[in-house]
């Protein structure tokens, strides 16, 4: 479990410097999330802003916007980023970060 908390932290450390490099927005994470699930919730919000990236949204400037069904894409595909590389998430991170209907869970 420490191993992959560890490989976790420097996944996110790596996703931050990179996101500060592309100017990817701020990641502000809502409340009702522990420690850990705040660290988590951003990594699913720079693979989101990422894939946003990747279908060519602008995302540098204060009043970007997207449309919805690509937000959504984006945000299912991050989370099964995370859940691939992670293994595993916490319901109050699914319930802040993933809970769409079409999100499926079995995957």
């Amino acid at each position: 479990m420490l191993a992959v908390r560890q490989t976790c932290a420097l996944g996110f450390a790596l996703m931050l410097y990179g996101g500060l490099a592309w100017g990817l927005p701020e990641c502000k994470v809502p409340q009702g999330l522990n420690s850990d699930d705040e660290a988590n919730y951003c990594m699913i919000h720079t693979f989101r802003n990422a894939c946003l990236m990747s279908k060519g949204y602008d995302l540098s400037g204060e009043n970007w916007t997207v449309m919805v069904s690509d937000y959504e894409d984006c945000t299912i595909r991050g989370c099964e980023q995370y859940l691939k590389e992670a293994g595993s998430l916490s319901e109050a991170l699914f319930e802040k970060a993933c809970n769409f209907v079409q999100f499926d869970r079995g995957k």
